[in-house]
């Protein structure tokens, strides 16, 4: 269960947040499907890595005796991959 100074992510309503407005520069319509596809899949996976990550580091800082802060989350944002 998360602690209440945990953030995590609804990944869904994270990803339709992202894509809602896209509009991608594409004629094509299976071309512009697949880059909203692409946005939506990558904004979903950012956001299930981002839930892992934050709940490793807020274990790390509980760890330390430490709280979480906004710097240890953008750092942990910045090591995110996807591939």
């Amino acid at each position: 269960m998360a602690s209440k100074d945990e953030i995590q992510l609804d990944k869904e309503k994270f990803a339709y947040a992202v894509v809602n407005n896209y509009c991608p520069d594409e004629a094509d319509d299976l071309k512009a499907s697949k880059a909203v596809l692409t946005r939506f899949l990558t904004a979903y996976y950012l956001a299930d890595k981002f839930n892992h990550m934050e709940e490793h580091q807020f274990d790390i800082a509980e760890a330390n005796g430490d709280s979480l802060t906004v710097k240890l989350l953008a750092e942990g944002l910045n090591n995110i991959r996807l591939s």
